[in-house]
């Protein structure tokens, strides 16, 4: 039996994602002096936003990187998971849930700085990466794929991300730039869900409500059934 590795899609929006961080990174790295201007105003701190109200750094932050590895890691994620959605959505869309998941991870980390006041600035594009992989692990929640040759349904995927990164912080990492993760996690899968509407939650609470009725009503049938009434 022959296996054929299916490549995931590079489409017009990921790739002109992955190609601005590349620039961007590129003049930060053989210009010295706008990699000074960009830490001194575009990168992410609770004191730069509610001390000095730089809150454009809320949004801005994400398009800087530290180093390669870091811009490589980011662009890797964004060919493996965020092809797919582009596909599916409109390219209003796609940027909608990138801009709004980074932007909930800049609000994440300054959150995460009150608490953690020794954190310095963030930078990366990781809040709408992971913001745009929770909205593919949404769309595949009980579908089983190969995450890297394991197979596992999309909510398993998204239980590993957020474990990998709860290690993290539990063996020393920073848990500032793990707040940037999580936020963007959880506004992507806001956004591609509708939970936060109103209506959203009351039909999903009704819907659970009548699954725990039709299971316990299944329950008295499989009890009459094993003999324990009498005609």
């Amino acid at each position: 039996m022959q296996y054929k590795i299916a490549w995931p899609p590079l489409t017009k929006n990921t790739k002109t994602t992955i190609i601005g961080l590349a620039l961007i990174f590129l003049v930060t790295v053989v210009w010295p002096d706008a990699f000074a201007f960009v830490q001194a105003n575009l990168l992410v701190s609770a004191p730069d936003v509610i001390q000095q109200g730089k809150i454009w750094t809320l949004l801005s932050y994400a398009f800087f990187h530290h180093d390669l590895g870091h811009l490589l890691f980011n662009g890797l994620a964004l060919w493996m998971f965020a092809g797919e959605l582009d596909q599916q959505w409109s390219s209003a869309r796609f940027w909608a849930v990138s801009l709004l998941s980074a932007l909930g991870g800049g609000i994440a980390v300054v959150l995460t700085q009150l608490v953690f006041s020794n954190a310095g600035p963030t930078l990366g594009y990781s809040g709408a990466v992971m913001g745009l992989i929770a909205a593919f692990a949404w769309y595949n929640w009980d579908r089983r794929l190969n995450f890297f040759f394991f197979p596992m349904t999309g909510r398993t995927f998204l239980a590993v991300i957020v474990g990998i990164d709860l290690v993290r912080v539990l063996i020393g990492g920073q848990p500032v730039s793990i707040s940037a993760h999580i936020g963007g996690m959880l506004t992507g899968l806001l956004l591609v869900s509708d939970l936060w509407k109103p209506r959203e939650l009351k039909r999903r609470w009704q819907r659970r409500s009548m699954k725990k009725k039709f299971r316990e009503a299944t329950r008295e049938v499989d009890r009459k059934r094993d003999g324990r009434w009498i005609n």
